[in-house]
Protein backbone atom coordinates (compact mmCIF):
# COMPACT_ATOMS: atom_id res chain seq x y z
CA UNK A 1 0.00 0.00 0.00
CA UNK A 2 1.36 3.45 -0.94
CA UNK A 3 1.65 6.48 1.33
CA UNK A 4 -1.37 8.18 -0.23
CA UNK A 5 -3.57 5.14 0.36
CA UNK A 6 -2.31 4.80 3.93
CA UNK A 7 -2.87 8.52 4.61
CA UNK A 8 -6.39 8.39 3.20
CA UNK A 9 -7.20 5.31 5.29
CA UNK A 10 -5.80 6.90 8.45
CA UNK A 11 -7.65 10.17 7.80
CA UNK A 12 -10.93 8.28 7.43
CA UNK A 13 -10.26 6.35 10.64
CA UNK A 14 -9.38 9.57 12.52
CA UNK A 15 -12.61 11.15 11.30
CA UNK A 16 -14.55 8.13 12.52
CA UNK A 17 -13.28 8.79 16.05
CA UNK A 18 -10.44 6.31 16.49
CA UNK A 19 -7.38 7.53 18.37
CA UNK A 20 -3.97 7.77 16.74
CA UNK A 21 -2.60 5.04 18.99
CA UNK A 22 -5.46 2.66 18.21
CA UNK A 23 -5.00 3.21 14.48
CA UNK A 24 -1.26 2.62 14.71
CA UNK A 25 -1.63 -0.51 16.84
CA UNK A 26 -4.24 -1.95 14.47
CA UNK A 27 -2.13 -1.44 11.35
CA UNK A 28 1.22 -2.28 12.98
CA UNK A 29 -0.15 -5.63 14.13
CA UNK A 30 -1.52 -6.37 10.66
CA UNK A 31 1.75 -5.46 8.85
CA UNK A 32 4.64 -5.13 11.33
CA UNK A 33 7.19 -4.47 8.57
CA UNK A 34 5.39 -1.25 7.66
CA UNK A 35 5.05 0.14 11.20
CA UNK A 36 7.38 3.07 10.45
CA UNK A 37 5.36 3.97 7.37
CA UNK A 38 2.14 4.01 9.40
CA UNK A 39 3.75 6.06 12.18
CA UNK A 40 5.01 8.54 9.60
CA UNK A 41 1.59 8.89 7.99
CA UNK A 42 -0.16 9.34 11.34
CA UNK A 43 2.37 11.95 12.49
CA UNK A 44 2.01 13.76 9.14
CA UNK A 45 -1.68 14.45 9.73
CA UNK A 46 -2.27 17.49 11.96
CA UNK A 47 -4.84 17.45 14.71
CA UNK A 48 -7.97 19.46 13.85
CA UNK A 49 -7.14 22.06 16.52
CA UNK A 50 -3.60 22.62 15.21
CA UNK A 51 -4.83 22.67 11.61
CA UNK A 52 -7.30 25.40 12.47
CA UNK A 53 -4.77 27.35 14.53
CA UNK A 54 -2.07 27.37 11.82
CA UNK A 55 -4.31 27.52 8.75
CA UNK A 56 -3.58 31.20 8.11
CA UNK A 57 0.19 30.75 8.37
CA UNK A 58 -0.02 27.72 6.12
CA UNK A 59 -1.98 29.70 3.53
CA UNK A 60 0.62 32.47 3.74
CA UNK A 61 3.38 29.91 3.19
CA UNK A 62 1.55 28.54 0.14
CA UNK A 63 1.14 32.05 -1.25
CA UNK A 64 4.83 32.85 -0.65
CA UNK A 65 5.83 29.71 -2.53
CA UNK A 66 3.81 30.85 -5.54
CA UNK A 67 5.28 34.36 -5.27
CA UNK A 68 8.77 32.86 -5.13
CA UNK A 69 8.14 30.90 -8.34
CA UNK A 70 7.02 34.10 -10.08
CA UNK A 71 9.99 36.07 -8.74
CA UNK A 72 12.35 33.36 -9.96
CA UNK A 73 11.07 33.76 -13.49
CA UNK A 74 11.17 37.56 -13.24
CA UNK A 75 14.74 37.50 -11.96
CA UNK A 76 15.85 35.43 -14.96
CA UNK A 77 14.23 37.61 -17.62
CA UNK A 78 15.18 37.84 -20.43
CA UNK A 79 15.69 34.10 -20.70
CA UNK A 80 18.40 33.11 -23.14
CA UNK A 81 17.26 29.84 -24.70
CA UNK A 82 20.78 29.14 -25.98
CA UNK A 83 21.88 28.50 -22.38
CA UNK A 84 20.66 25.62 -20.20
CA UNK A 85 17.34 26.51 -18.61
CA UNK A 86 16.78 23.35 -16.58
CA UNK A 87 17.76 25.10 -13.34
CA UNK A 88 15.24 27.86 -13.95
CA UNK A 89 12.62 25.19 -14.55
CA UNK A 90 13.53 23.32 -11.36
CA UNK A 91 13.58 26.50 -9.25
CA UNK A 92 10.18 27.44 -10.66
CA UNK A 93 8.37 24.10 -10.59
CA UNK A 94 9.61 22.76 -7.25
CA UNK A 95 7.95 25.55 -5.20
CA UNK A 96 4.72 24.86 -7.08
CA UNK A 97 4.99 21.18 -6.16
CA UNK A 98 5.58 22.21 -2.54
CA UNK A 99 2.38 24.30 -2.73
CA UNK A 100 0.38 21.14 -3.38
CA UNK A 101 1.71 19.50 -0.22
CA UNK A 102 1.29 22.61 1.93
CA UNK A 103 -2.26 23.00 0.63
CA UNK A 104 -2.95 19.44 1.78
CA UNK A 105 -1.17 20.21 5.09
CA UNK A 106 1.14 17.20 4.71
CA UNK A 107 3.58 17.25 7.61
CA UNK A 108 6.45 15.45 5.95
CA UNK A 109 7.22 18.31 3.57
CA UNK A 110 7.70 21.32 5.86
CA UNK A 111 11.21 20.52 7.05
CA UNK A 112 12.25 19.69 3.50
CA UNK A 113 10.87 23.04 2.33
CA UNK A 114 12.80 24.78 5.08
CA UNK A 115 16.06 23.05 4.19
CA UNK A 116 15.65 23.53 0.44
CA UNK A 117 14.92 27.23 0.74
CA UNK A 118 17.53 27.79 3.45
CA UNK A 119 20.09 26.51 0.98
CA UNK A 120 18.60 28.76 -1.71
CA UNK A 121 18.65 31.74 0.68
CA UNK A 122 22.31 31.22 1.52
CA UNK A 123 23.15 30.72 -2.14
CA UNK A 124 21.33 33.92 -3.09
CA UNK A 125 23.05 35.95 -0.38
CA UNK A 126 26.51 34.65 -1.18
CA UNK A 127 26.35 34.60 -4.98
CA UNK A 128 24.00 37.35 -6.09
CA UNK A 129 23.47 39.71 -3.20
CA UNK A 130 20.84 42.40 -3.80
CA UNK A 131 21.56 44.01 -7.18
CA UNK A 132 17.89 44.65 -8.08
CA UNK A 133 14.50 45.14 -6.47
CA UNK A 134 13.41 41.68 -7.66
CA UNK A 135 16.45 40.12 -5.96
CA UNK A 136 15.65 41.98 -2.73
CA UNK A 137 12.02 40.79 -2.83
CA UNK A 138 13.20 37.26 -3.58
CA UNK A 139 15.51 37.30 -0.52
CA UNK A 140 12.68 38.56 1.69
CA UNK A 141 10.32 35.90 0.39
CA UNK A 142 12.97 33.21 0.85
CA UNK A 143 13.53 34.28 4.46
CA UNK A 144 9.81 34.22 5.20
CA UNK A 145 9.41 30.80 3.59
CA UNK A 146 12.23 29.36 5.71
CA UNK A 147 10.85 30.85 8.93
CA UNK A 148 7.25 29.80 8.28
CA UNK A 149 8.10 26.28 7.15
CA UNK A 150 10.25 25.57 10.20
CA UNK A 151 7.69 27.20 12.50
CA UNK A 152 4.83 25.09 11.17
CA UNK A 153 7.00 21.97 11.21
CA UNK A 154 8.01 22.56 14.83
CA UNK A 155 4.60 23.54 16.18
CA UNK A 156 2.20 21.36 14.18
CA UNK A 157 4.33 18.33 13.30
CA UNK A 158 6.54 18.02 16.35
CA UNK A 159 6.65 14.22 16.09
CA UNK A 160 8.39 14.20 12.72
CA UNK A 161 12.06 14.46 11.83
CA UNK A 162 13.35 15.47 8.41
CA UNK A 163 12.91 11.91 7.18
CA UNK A 164 10.55 9.87 9.29
CA UNK A 165 8.79 9.81 12.65
CA UNK A 166 10.48 10.45 15.99
CA UNK A 167 10.79 7.80 18.66
CA UNK A 168 10.61 8.18 22.42
CA UNK A 169 13.48 6.92 24.64
CA UNK A 170 11.77 3.50 24.86
CA UNK A 171 11.92 3.11 21.08
CA UNK A 172 8.19 3.61 20.44
CA UNK A 173 7.04 5.92 17.67
CA UNK A 174 5.60 9.28 18.70
CA UNK A 175 2.26 9.82 17.02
Amino acid sequence: MGLLDISNTITAELESGLSREDIFNKHARATPAEAAKYAYCIASIPTPALRKQYLTLNALLSLLLVVYAVLTVLAELPINLNEPTIFILIKTLLPLIFVYFTFRFHGGIYRLIGLWFLYDLLESILLTGIPTLVAALKLLVLFLIVVLSFLIARKVFRNLKVLGPKKNPDGHYLL
